[in-house]
């Protein structure tokens, strides 16, 4: 008779135990999944950032683009001034050493 009261008392520990650890299993469980819904909505929030990143990489390289296409007219522009103004004291020279030509 004890031998079957210390059994169904080990069997009651047992089932004790066996519940407390489906338990935790289950509260392990639901923070696992809210862990997944947050890293989940942390990957959204990320592919979001990623995007508007990459809109924003787009636009600066287009913009440098456009300033690198002004750069170079630029300095063709100037380019083309500078050899304007130097074939003008060249033209200008002759004149000159004709009118000190004429005042000698």
């Amino acid at each position: 008779m004890d031998a079957l009261k210390k059994k169904m008392q080990m069997l009651k520990l047992e089932k004790e135990n066996a519940m407390d650890k489906a338990d935790q299993a289950e509260v392990d469980k639901k923070a696992a999944e809210d862990r997944c819904l947050q890293l989940e909505e942390e990957i959204i929030s990320l592919q979001k950032k990623q995007k508007a990143t990459e809109d924003e990489l787009d636009k600066c390289s287009e913009s440098l683009r456009d300033t690198h296409g002004k750069l170079e007219i630029a300095e063709k522009k100037a380019t083309d001034v500078s050899h304007f103004d130097n074939a003008i004291p060249f033209e200008l020279t002759p004149p000159q050493d004709q009118l000190t030509v004429g005042l000698t």
